[in-house]
């Protein structure tokens, strides 16, 4: 394979990492500062991570506190398996011969990944706006329907791949 076809995949294999970085960073920051606001400091609810204010719904009640924090450790932590995932496609694949079950496997996890992201997102919705009702909270938003869409967009790529998988060993087999 050519150096100009490969420089793209080498910079976006440097862009995933750091974007892998960034998002369990993200999680730990989140993480930290709820663990602050429960057992150090519960005004910091006010300001629990880059200026999220969940202060009244702390006040309202303890638990649905947790569960709207827990939902935003979820939403992160699933963005930073999906960029670890992609990191291992990096690795494994082949450009000579890229079409390989560990690789079908690691697409069809993202996949996966990316549905279930996309049912706790419209679970989370639902329960926000629930929440909202009762003057509880503010506006939440959560990416139930991102996630759902690029669930079937990486399900179809995931098929596509296990086929030509399949197509490249009987190529294999026939030589």
């Amino acid at each position: 394979m050519r150096t100009q076809s490969t420089l793209p995949l080498k910079i976006m294999h440097i862009l995933f990492w750091i974007l892998f970085i960034g998002f369990c960073i993200q999680a730990g920051s989140l993480v930290i500062s709820f663990l602050v606001s429960e057992f150090v400091n519960p005004d910091a609810a006010q300001n629990l991570y880059m200026g999220m204010n969940l202060a009244a719904l702390k006040k309202y009640s303890e638990a649905h506190y947790i569960s709207i924090v827990s939902f935003y450790v979820y939403f992160v932590a699933v963005k930073a398996c999906m960029a670890y995932l992609v990191i291992q496609i990096f690795r494994k694949i082949d450009m000579e011969a890229p079409f390989s079950a560990e690789v079908a496997v690691l697409i069809t996890k993202i996949s996966h990944l990316a549905l279930g992201a996309g049912v706790v997102g419209l679970l989370a919705t639902r329960y926000s706006k629930w929440l909202m009702k009762s003057d509880a909270v503010e506006t939440l938003t959560w990416p139930g329907g991102e996630f759902l869409l690029l669930a079937g967009i990486i399900f179809i790529i995931a098929q596509v791949f296990q086929r030509g998988t399949d197509i490249q060993a009987e190529n294999d087999l026939t030589v």
